[in-house]
């Protein structure tokens, strides 16, 4: 960010600094100083733009987006452990109030949170762009916000709900409950829905950017979160009938694979601004990394090309390491930060069948994911084995990515029986949320803490 002096620490004291997010340090592109000012940036469809792609820049000039997001839930579920072996306060679940990495994550949805506000507003306010940019503008924002809440609430459940930038109704707001969050991820996600554009076309036929099945895609996510089966399935049913676009991925190989830029199976991907790497396979889940997976080999069937492509053995030992992501810093980009992926689609619409009793559907979506990974089709019909079976094949296709196991064993009611009984954890019911940050609760005294926590 070209403003280093600025600092911000947490939610609140961010939202005092009214006018530094939106301007230089979000755009892309070079302004004038003259048209730098806040109440210029919605004039000129350029700066305008500029803006909206800060919005997906602010995601990845920290690390919550790209490295603790995938991390931290790893570790506290029963995914990801240190290679060395030892533990830390995420593999034991003994998170504290003053967790640095869950305080970054806490600030750095609220700074996106804040700029999609900003942004918001600012479009809202302008009376010189034209109404179709608009439109499309505040619909990518409103993606983006809901996108944030949806993490933030399956982190730590009730939140502020910020959808404003005015810090009379901000500074000292409560926590919202669960429920209003997803009231209003449902409502920004629909209204994107309508509004965003049906191919990449605008954004040069790269994936980074949100269109329509970007927000159908998380739509049918978190209908899938709320039991909703009829709307999970009928939204993952949209995406997947975009047959055109989005195809999966099959041979998988290096060069070969969902991560790979602009590839079918890729929905919405984040490539890492000026650089040419993503942060995942050039820092995070490098050759000889921080992480190994705990199940290791046994998390796989015998010859589950996702073991052999996306896991490196660790010598010396039974375990693997996650490898999805395979260049580190090159000259040339190849991978970006796959956010939405297609595979996702199949097997929330697999899920949301069995729960409709649509067993033969069911079986052809797992099927889709298990014949892609050269494994034989299932014969299941009893509908908890295939449940069990669909956790399985999300636990073996979405490993490390954005947290989706330990969401996954919250959500379906297996966190206490799964955790509980994993040797060196020291597993509390209560610790299926995360703290709220002290630096936050400091800020604002009618921020309450989570059970569990001081």
């Amino acid at each position: 960010m070209k403003n280093n002096s600025i600092k911000y620490t947490y939610i609140f004291s961010f939202f005092l600094l009214l006018g530094l997010t939106g301007c230089d340090e979000m755009l892309e592109v070079e302004i004038p100083k003259q048209q730098m000012e806040s109440e210029n940036i919605y004039v000129s469809e350029v700066t305008a733009e500029a803006t909206i792609n800060g919005i997906y820049q602010s995601m990845v000039t920290g690390l919550s987006f790209v490295s603790n997001i995938h991390a931290l839930p790893g570790e506290t579920s029963d995914e990801l452990i240190l290679r060395s072996q030892l533990t830390d306060v995420y593999t034991t679940n003994e998170i504290i109030e003053t967790d640095g990495s869950v305080s970054a994550m806490w600030t750095d949805f609220y700074k996106t949170i804040y700029n999609a506000n900003k942004a918001i507003e600012g479009l809202k306010a302008s009376t010189t762009l034209s109404p179709d940019k608009k439109k499309h503008w505040i619909a990518e924002a409103k993606f983006v916000r809901a996108y944030c809440y949806f993490y933030m609430t399956n982190f730590w459940g009730d939140v502020p709900l910020i959808i404003t930038t005015d810090v009379d109704k901000t500074a000292l707001a409560p926590r919202n409950t669960q429920t209003e969050i997803y009231t209003q991820i449902l409502l920004d996600l629909t209204e994107a829905s309508n509004d965003l554009p049906i191919n990449y076309s605008n954004y040069g036929n790269l994936r980074i950017r949100a269109t329509k099945w970007a927000a159908e895609a998380l739509l049918a996510r978190v209908n899938l979160y709320l039991g909703k089966w009829t709307e999970a399935a009928a939204h993952a049913s949209s995406v997947i009938g975009e047959n055109g676009t989005y195809k999966i991925i099959t041979g998988l190989t290096a060069n070969n694979s969902p991560f790979i830029a602009d590839n079918t199976e890729s929905i919405l991907q984040i490539p890492y601004f000026n650089t040419a790497y993503s942060y995942e396979g050039g820092a995070l889940f490098s050759s000889g990394g921080k992480y190994i997976l705990r199940k290791g080999a046994t998390l796989f069937e015998t010859g589950d090309a996702r073991k052999t492509n996306w896991t490196d053995p660790v010598t010396g030992t039974t375990f693997l390491a996650p490898r999805k992501y395979k260049n580190a810093f090159v000259a040339t980009p190849v991978e970006r930060s796959t956010v939405l992926r297609l595979a996702e689609l199949y097997l929330i619409r697999a899920e949301a069948r069995v729960k409709l009793n649509d067993i033969t559907g069911a079986q052809q979506d797992i099927n889709v994911i298990r014949n892609r990974a050269l494994l034989d089709n299932t014969t299941l019909t009893d509908p908890n084995q295939l449940l069990d079976l669909i956790a399985l094949e999300r636990e073996r296709e979405l490993f490390t990515e954005f947290g989706h196991r330990w969401f996954d064993l919250k959500r379906t009611g297996k966190a206490d029986e799964v955790l509980g009984a994993i040797t060196g954890k020291i597993w509390a019911g209560t610790d299926k949320l995360y703290p709220i940050p002290d630096s936050a609760r400091r800020s604002n005294p009618f921020l309450t803490q989570n059970l569990g926590y001081n």
